[in-house]
């Protein structure tokens, strides 16, 4: 079936782009993400189940299951030294915490690493001038997808700007 499918792709290209292509086969199916899977274009179930090999240039997509986002990259294209584009980096299902938390009425949220917030995201807190900040002023995306502490507030000071951590 690997062979059918090199076939089809290599025979659709004119002569002059077949002889300066490379002739690897292609590149070896690789696992998914963890609490994700891949999406493969134009291929049926029974093909992909019986697929060793994909051919060059293809591309295969990362999916995550549930309330899960690709951390790194999504897409691997398979190059014609028959490996997968991107490999250096490496591509997870993370849960995502709640985008409320990413906002602060009166104050400021500065979060890294910069994207969606998903597990291993720290926030932190600091309120506009004349505001004093209640609560925590840091908090961390657990494994459970989940803020770590409370969402804190800003309140109105009368004393100038201030922190109470509780």
């Amino acid at each position: 079936m690997a062979l059918l499918l090199l076939l089809v792709v290599t025979s659709a290209l004119p002569p002059a782009a077949a002889s300066v292509r490379n002739t690897s086969a292609g590149c070896a199916i690789i696992r998914p993400p963890r609490d994700g899977g891949i999406r493969y274009r134009g291929l049926t179930q029974e093909q992909i189940r019986s697929v060793q090999v994909l051919p060059v240039d293809y591309e295969i997509e990362y999916i995550c299951r549930g309330n899960r986002v690709i951390v790194g990259p999504k897409v691997r294209k398979c190059l014609p030294n028959g490996t997968w584009t991107d490999l250096s980096q490496h591509s997870r299902c993370l849960l995502l915490c709640a985008r409320v938390w990413t906002s602060l009425e009166n104050g400021q949220v500065s979060h890294w690493p910069l994207g969606p917030p998903v597990e291993g995201t720290a926030l932190h807190y600091t309120c506009l001038p004349g505001f004093i900040l209640i609560g925590r002023n840091s908090t961390h995306c657990n494994k459970m997808g989940k803020w770590d502490t409370p969402k804190p507030v800003c309140h109105l000071s009368l004393l100038g700007t201030q922190s109470l951590q509780q």
